[in-house]
């Protein structure tokens, strides 16, 4: 048996990455591809992509010490970082609120 030649070029993983992000870490994808559908960690509150590049921004992407990404509202950062610390701290996922719209 011959196998079926592929007629569309299969993804690199690098190119899945900066299309898709980096899957359930919370990565960002880079360049602003794919459905993104994002809230924030501390409140749950839906943000839009643009809210993380107006001006004024009123979101932004922390990072916590592994090198994940995760999004909150500028007015949630300080919970967004004591979630982050404690990740960090004890190694255990995110403690994640609960999404709204």
């Amino acid at each position: 048996m011959s196998r079926k030649k592929r007629t569309q070029k299969t993804l690199t993983k690098r190119e899945r990455k900066a299309l898709f992000g980096r899957g359930p870490s919370g990565a960002p994808p880079k360049g602003g591809g794919g459905n993104q559908h994002i809230h924030c960690i501390a409140c749950g509150a839906h943000l839009d992509p643009a809210e993380f590049d107006g001006t004024p921004a009123t979101a932004r992407w922390i990072r916590c010490e592994h090198g994940s990404s995760f999004p909150c509202c500028l007015s949630c950062e300080p919970e967004a970082t004591r979630r982050l610390a404690e990740h960090d701290r004890t190694g255990r996922p995110v403690q994640v609120a609960q999404a709204w719209h």
